[in-house]
């Protein structure tokens, strides 16, 4: 166990807080082996948390560190404590720190309007879903994107209109209910009904219809990358609706060199899935189809339906992509491949990350998010998940949780994580060689040393996002729970390189 420190802080006479703030009322008491960089950052965290109290909302940022004792030192970010202070010195620090720009006050990602993105091969039942619940639904009022022209139109079918005269408009429904045909940008979609709110009309919820050949990951990427549409918005899930009859066909699809298999795409990626038509095949065909769906993606809810009939809550508040809401759900429950690596897996969580990024690569730099993540320069998740791996998908073949190939796994182990060892592993985990397998999705809740909060992950691809979503309480076991999606993954690669980064 490494021995605790008690340190005093010093700001240097140049840097002055909008408001009453005495650092020496603030001792810090770290392990020995604590880096640097993370009590730059407990500071930084201190001095917002108080101007937040005072009501003067500030950013800091500490370029430098050292020992009050040794003045003629700066502090590598990357070096433990315990080589420099003992209990009890005081450390100086020099930065910035400025009054935060103004912004409306933050949305709880609970109260935004949720966004769910409808996806599913043509003939799936995708039409058929949207028209039972815009006829049917009446306690919510829902607004359907449809992003490009499908076969078959929901406005034709209830409204009786011309197609084309749809486009680019906003329909409001009898019952309340809204549909939008965007010919184009998704976003000017997303703004004309957040206008349409502006002016008074009640929307619940916003369903997102995509072609049949869409792969979903574009319009992950588009909420996962543009803070101005999750300061209002947040991405509540993706649902995939897949026809019992034919989706193994379609997942067996051979295609171009460099393009991808959008039905594999549509099942790796949802978060519900929707085992449809199963009243025109046999019960031995429907097992065979849901065995072979769980093998792509252990995660994902499968329910039965015909003519795409599910209860309504089974549609709303998935919360898949809500960071803060990882830690009230067992993100590795429903894994196949479950690992307890070396140490408990029990009472408490972890996660995958560092403070900051979208779309970052490496985990050097600090900073922390406010309002949809937004990044202050703190690196994330390494780049490129998901480049040039062929599509080889045989019968379905039952294997065994002990495979050295999986398309999903989920690693639990108690203890904490080395900052300096976290930044490259991601980057191996997004630079994987084509044996080694491709990396979809990646969720997890990081015990990283030195950092007093629960530190949550999640990467589509090669786009992450990263938070602190609450402290470690008192006696807590720290435990950290990362669940990997993707396709013909080398199980024992991950692990290793997983169990690497714990301190021993």
């Amino acid at each position: 166990m490494a021995e605790e420190l008690t340190l005093t802080a010093w700001f240097h006479p140049t840097m002055k807080a909008p408001f009453p703030f005495d650092p020496k009322a603030f001792p810090f008491k770290v392990p020995g082996n604590t880096t640097v960089m993370s009590l730059m950052e407990r500071v930084e965290a201190l001095v917002e948390a108080q101007g937040a109290q005072s009501g003067k909302a500030v950013q800091m940022q500490i370029q430098v560190l050292w020992n009050l004792k040794n003045s003629a030192k700066a502090l590598s970010p990357s070096e433990a404590l315990s080589g420099h202070f003992q209990s009890g010195d005081s450390f100086g620090v020099y930065g910035d720190i400025i009054e935060a720009p103004h912004r409306e006050p933050a949305i709880p990602e609970e109260n935004k309007l949720p966004v769910t993105i409808l996806t599913g091969f043509l003939g799936a039942g995708k039409t058929t879903l949207l028209n039972y619940i815009l006829q049917e639904q009446r306690e919510k009022k829902i607004a359907i994107i449809e992003n490009e022209f499908g076969e078959i139109s929901i406005d034709d079918a209830l409204l009786k209109q011309d197609k084309l005269a749809l486009a680019e408009k906003v329909i409001v429904m009898d019952n309340g209910c809204m549909c939008c045909t965007v010919r184009g940008d998704l976003q000017s979609g997303l703004e004309q009904i957040l206008g349409e709110i502006k002016k008074g009309s009640k929307i619940d919820q916003i369903m997102i219809e995509t072609t049949g050949m869409a792969d979903p990951v574009p319009i992950v990427r588009t909420f996962m990358t543009n803070p101005d549409l999750c300061r209002q918005l947040r991405l509540d899930g993706v649902i995939t609706v897949a026809d019992a009859k034919h989706i193994i066909g379609r997942l067996d699809d051979k295609v171009e060199e460099g393009k991808v298999n959008e039905a594999y795409q549509q099942v790796a990626f949802c978060d519900k899935l929707l085992l449809n038509k199963l009243d025109l095949v046999s019960p031995e065909t429907a097992i065979t189809v849901k065995d072979r769906l769980r093998k792509i993606n252990a995660y994902a809810k499968i329910l039965p339906a015909v003519k795409g009939r599910v209860k309504m809550e089974e549609l709303t508040n998935l919360r898949a992509h809500d960071m803060s809401n990882f830690i009230n759900a067992d993100i590795e429950k429903e894994a196949e491949n479950v690992e307890v690596a070396h140490g408990s897996g029990h009472g408490g969580h972890g996660g995958h990350g560092g403070h900051g990024g979208h779309d970052s690569h490496g985990h050097d730099g600090h900073g922390h998010n406010a309002d949809c993540k937004e990044d202050h320069g703190h690196g994330g998740h390494g780049s490129g998940h998901g480049h040039g791996h062929k599509d080889s998908h045989g019968h379905v073949t039952k294997k065994s949780r002990h495979d050295s190939r999986v398309n999903s796994m989920a690693l639990v182990k108690e203890g904490e994580i080395l900052p300096n060892k976290l930044g490259p592993f991601m980057q191996s985990l997004g630079t994987l060689k084509p044996e080694q397998g491709v990396i979809f999705r990646i969720k997890g809740i990081l015990a990283i040393r030195g950092h007093p909060f629960k530190h949550v992950f999640h990467a589509v691809m090669d786009v992450s996002d990263e938070d602190d979503v609450g402290p470690w309480a008192e006696g807590e076991k720290r435990v950290t729970k990362m669940v990997f999606i993707g396709k013909d993954l080398d199980k024992e690669f991950i692990r290793k390189g997983f169990e690497a980064i714990f301190a021993q």
